[in-house]
């Protein structure tokens, strides 16, 4: 909210991160992507003090070293798809293997959690399933599934 032309919101500019605007949840900003052609949103849940400069190194090693993870990154995406295998939404493009729904899928944005675990989110390109949003925790080489809401 701004008062006499102030914004209410505290920033803080991260050497990793760059410019962090604060919320009643935490932190947002912005990221280059993997790619480094596209930027994606980043969220740091909650804390009154801007992120500590580990949080920013800690994004960047992810992002960093997302092509070594692709393999396990695209296996955790689809065992959070097959669920849906038996019925499937869409034609002959429904993703029936780990490589089709890595080619149908883009990163959205990066989420640090509370406990500093950090979780990529996920979204079809296009309009194939626009609110579909898939969630995977990375830590270091480990990826865990985590969801897939709609």
């Amino acid at each position: 909210m701004k008062l006499f032309g102030r914004s209410s919101r505290k920033q803080a500019t991260d050497p990793s991160l760059g410019l962090l605007t604060q919320d009643r949840h935490g932190w947002s900003g912005s990221v280059a992507g993997p790619d480094k052609t596209q930027r994606i949103w980043l969220r740091i849940d909650g804390t009154d003090d801007a992120p500590n400069e580990s949080i920013g190194r800690a994004v960047l090693v992810c992002l960093g070293n997302y092509a070594s993870l692709s393999a396990p990154l695209s296996r955790a995406l689809f065992s959070l798809w097959q669920p849906y295998l038996d019925e499937p939404l869409w034609g002959d493009e429904c993703p029936t293997s780990p490589e089709m729904l890595w080619a149908q899928l883009q990163l959205e944005g990066v989420e640090v959690q509370r406990s500093c675990e950090i979780v990529l989110v996920y979204a079809f390109k296009g309009e194939v399933w626009p609110e579909a949003v898939f969630s995977v925790q990375v830590d270091g080489t480990d990826v865990k599934p985590l969801s897939l809401e709609d």
